[in-house]
């Protein structure tokens, strides 16, 4: 059994146990035995075929040659006259050169195919061991991610990155791993805790503790290892502003604008999708992002969170998600429906300048601060749904069209609650968004 794993064999073993003890090797001579062997039999039969289909043209083409000039009759035989054995040497010559030719351009053919085939096993090995070594490295990530240790957790992270990095087949798989993490329960602190200075009456000073201060600070490692995770995700998912020519040079040169860049580039790790339902996210930076898909449903946002001039490619679901503190989607691009049907916007919230290709539903939301939803812009098409949502502050709605014809069916409002410009075919009474009678409407206008 040692012999058969390590290659070891025992002084003064001869080839038939070099054999046994390595069955790789002895495979690998045995296939390049073979092939070498079928290279013979194939080349000799090549050239067998081609001189055999070349005597058989030849053949073809001088009968042929012989009917178009009228079948002659051959000369009867006799002495040739030595210009007839001159042109007899080149015409043998020449035969022996064509084969020759033959035999060469079919050891050449063989030989490239050869190569090809070598070149082709090279690049299956060689990806072979890539995605071994991508593996083993995915391997000891997750080991380290599932450590007791928040140092080690943390090597975990960025080992997942750098695995990301290099490896963009299972790119998607280690951003769904890092995912998981922020989807497991975590129950706090959210800041660091803080020791406090005290002294005594005699001047001395002391650093007091609060209760319980191991477990805050245990607490406070497993932070540092979500933030690096959603550090993560913001730096390797963020799209980097172009160089753009300046408008007034566009203005100057015809058929500038067409050819203008986009303003964005692709990020780092182009075409993914997160998923981070139930999670809980902590000062959520992901301002200049792209999106292929983002589920966030249930999710938890503590602190400032900004989705700002990102680009959702497909669906973004934000379904029942609790934002404690504010959050902003200003700029944002929506290319696929949008959902933050029953969440919760307990600070403010901003949805300025956004650009929407699809439909985008707040039905059953509230929104326990501020509101702004101004200069929302529509693309191909995309209309606004706010039924059951209720608001309790300020909101704003200027600049913005394109709402469903239902889309503060049964919406309240709180004490709180103010609106600026409202579609013109709703009002608050009492407390309810209800529909303006169309004489209403008429003698408004």
């Amino acid at each position: 059994m040692l012999e058969t794993v390590t290659g070891w064999r025992p002084a003064g073993a001869g080839p038939m146990a070099a054999s046994v003890a390595d069955p790789g090797v002895a495979a690998n001579e045995r296939g390049e035995v073979a092939r070498k062997s079928v290279f013979k039999f194939g080349l000799v039969l090549h050239i067998t075929m081609l001189l055999g289909s070349a005597a058989i043209l030849a053949s073809a083409a001088a009968y042929g040659l012989w009917l178009g000039l009228g079948s002659p009759k051959f000369p009867n035989s006799g002495t040739a006259t030595v210009k007839e054995f001159y042109d007899g040497v080149k015409l043998a010559l020449a035969v022996v050169a064509g084969v020759g030719a033959v035999v060469a351009l079919s050891v050449a053919y063989r030989k490239q195919r050869l190569q090809e085939e070598d070149d082709r096993r090279a690049e299956l090995n060689s990806r072979r061991d890539d995605v071994k070594l991508f593996n083993e490295r995915f391997k000891a990530a997750a080991e380290q991610l599932g450590s007791e240790k928040a140092a080690v957790r943390l090597s975990g992270v960025y080992a997942f990155q750098a695995l990301a990095d290099d490896w963009a087949e299972g790119r998607q798989m280690c951003v769904e791993v890092l995912a998981a993490y922020l989807r497991m329960p975590f129950l706090g602190p959210y800041d660091k805790p803080r020791s406090e200075v005290a002294g005594d009456e005699k001047g001395r000073l002391s650093i007091v503790t609060p209760p319980g201060f191991a477990e805050l600070h245990d607490g406070y490692e497993e932070l540092q290892v979500r933030l690096a995770v959603q550090k993560v995700f913001a730096s390797r998912l963020r799209r980097e502003k172009l160089v753009r020519v300046p408008e007034g040079l566009l203005k100057r040169i015809p058929n500038m604008r067409e050819a203008q860049s986009p303003e964005y580039g692709d990020p780092a790790w182009p075409n993914i999708s997160a998923m981070l339902s139930g999670a809980t996210l902590i000062d959520a930076e992901f301002h200049n992002c792209a999106f292929a898909d983002l589920d966030c449903r249930d999710a938890v946002f503590y602190g400032r969170s900004s989705f700002s001039r990102c680009q959702f490619v497909g669906a973004a679901r934000f379904d029942g998600a609790i934002f404690v503190d504010s959050v902003v989607f200003s700029g944002a691009t929506f290319d696929a429906w949008a959902s933050f049907a029953d969440a919760s916007f307990v600070g403010g919230v901003y949805f300025n300048s956004v650009t929407r290709n699809h439909d985008l539903e707040f039905n059953s939301s509230r929104f326990f601060n501020a509101a702004q939803f101004e200069r929302m812009k529509v693309g191909f098409k995309g209309a606004l749904y706010f039924s059951s949502a209720r608001f309790n502050g300020p909101t704003t709605f200027s600049g913005t069209d394109s709402f469903h014809e239902d889309a503060f069916v049964d919406a309240t409002a709180g004490r709180k609650a103010t609106f600026k410009d409202l579609p013109s075919a709703w009002e608050n009474v009492g407390g309810r968004l209800v529909k303006r009678a169309l004489d209403d409407e008429h003698s408004g206008a």
